[in-house]
């Protein structure tokens, strides 16, 4: 009798301007699921706010009502997407605090370095943002530039199929297995 698979879960943390990644993202963890997944004995389970929460009322704010269904402390890899707008910080935020105090969740952060030209000073003061915090990006962290949604699928699929290789259990599998 084979065991249900293990359910690892994905948080995606991006603003509206990479939308495009945020469904790439989604594409590639479905065919990792059919792939490297399924054979280490794994499930994936993307969360995204726009697709997991609802709409309501909190005393916080959204955030009151999004934050219990993410549960970024509790998730296995957060995924975080920036361009031009800066919209994650409170999930960045928590997820690095969470890593601080437990070394979980993974955090893997992304930067397109697509070209763009703010059109307004309200769209400048968000990128300047953004800038600055990839300028002060934690010295324990290593952040990866893409341009573009093609580039960043590739990256994608690339970097969560290291993550699930290098998972402890699967390298004492590999290790331990009689030659």
């Amino acid at each position: 009798m084979t065991q249900p698979p293990q359910t690892l879960r994905i948080v995606v943390a991006s603003p509206s301007d990479v939308r495009a990644e945020r469904d790439a993202l989604e594409k590639v963890i479905e065919e990792i699921n059919h792939g490297v997944a399924a054979l280490a004995g794994l499930r994936l389970e993307l969360s995204r706010w726009e697709k997991d929460a609802f709409p309501g009322f909190h005393p916080d704010g959204p955030q009151g009502l999004i934050d219990p269904i993410l549960r970024i402390p509790d998730c296995d890899l957060l995924v975080g997407i920036f361009w031009k707008r800066f919209g994650t910080a409170h999930e960045f935020h928590t997820a690095y605090e969470a890593w601080k105090r437990s070394g979980h969740p993974q955090i893997m952060v992304y930067f397109n370095q697509r070209a763009y030209t703010p059109q307004s000073r309200a769209e400048a003061e968000q990128w300047g943002q953004v800038l600055e915090f990839k300028q002060n990006f934690p010295k324990e962290g290593l952040s990866w530039t893409y341009r573009g949604k093609a580039q960043f699928e590739r990256l994608a699929r690339s970097h969560v199929t290291q993550w699930i290789l290098q998972r402890p259990a699967l390298l004492y599998r590999r290790t331990s297995s009689p030659s």
